[in-house]
């Protein structure tokens, strides 16, 4: 049976993490962070030895069309560039679809409908280990209908990294994003 004294120490499930700095966005002093108007948005120090795997919950808004959610991953502040992002992703609205996309300088995470609310997670596994990352997210929308989306993505350099930048391919995004640390 578990202890009220064991969920008080947190020593079950996800636990928040708060960044060490954000570029674009306001911490509200426990972790969550906000964002109006921004292209991108970056957290620093969220990865460390404390936890293995993390998940990464947004909820996001765009006021113009249908756009994409991107992420790469960030050390010492500056992000990962390089062609190493190697994706997948599985859509389900009236139809179900597949894509495929390697030696990418990001990874897709969401696919963003306008104006209504855009809610999702990625778990990343091991980021701050100087390994091969890897990712698996998925993301609705309730834009007309139902509309869902799930990635399975990989970085393929031995890094750490310690944070992440999401940004939009076009115009601006509205929300809200928090990091979780698997306890071990």
């Amino acid at each position: 049976m578990t202890k009220a004294r064991d969920l008080a120490n947190g020593g079950f499930g996800l636990v928040l993490v708060k960044p060490s700095s954000v570029v674009n966005g306001t911490d509200n002093g426990k972790g969550t962070v906000t964002f109006s108007a921004a292209s991108s948005v970056s957290l620093n120090g969220v990865f460390s030895s404390t936890y293995t795997n993390y998940r990464i919950v947004f909820n996001v808004e765009h006021t113009v069309g249908l756009v994409v959610l991107y992420l790469r991953l960030r050390v010492s502040g500056t992000d990962a560039t390089g062609a190493n992002y190697n994706y997948q992703s599985l859509s389900a609205d009236n139809t179900i679809s597949g894509g495929r996309s390697q030696n990418q300088t990001s990874t897709e995470i969401a696919l963003i409908s306008i104006s209504v609310g855009n809610n999702g997670s990625t778990d990343i596994y091991r980021p701050f280990l100087a390994n091969p990352t890897s990712f698996v997210g998925h993301t609705i929308s309730a834009y007309n209908s139902p509309y869902g989306r799930t990635y399975f993505s990989e970085h393929t350099p031995s890094t750490s990294y310690d944070g992440f930048t999401i940004f939009v391919s076009s115009g601006t995004i509205t929300g809200n994003i928090s990091v979780y640390g698997y306890n071990k």
